[in-house]
């Protein structure tokens, strides 16, 4: 597992569960929990794995959120 591959996944969980099944929309850094979703269901792997995700999860927020308020989301 990488940290783009784990990132990757919560993606698309997030959109299969707020779009596709039309559970509610939430931003992309609170589906994450703010990073604890991938101690949660990646565990043993380093800190540095952690951190990566984090990181990349940070900067692809906006992005993710863009598209699913402004472009995907039924309200």
């Amino acid at each position: 597992m990488t940290p783009k591959k784990a990132v990757t996944e919560q993606i698309i969980s997030m959109l299969t569960n707020n779009i596709l099944n039309e559970y509610g929309n939430e931003g992309f850094e609170g589906w994450c929990e703010d990073g604890v979703v991938f101690e949660n269901t990646y565990p043993n792997m380093s800190e540095d794995f952690y951190n990566e995700c984090e990181e990349l999860m940070r900067n692809v927020s906006p992005i993710i959120d863009d598209l699913t308020y402004n472009h995907l989301a039924d309200f």
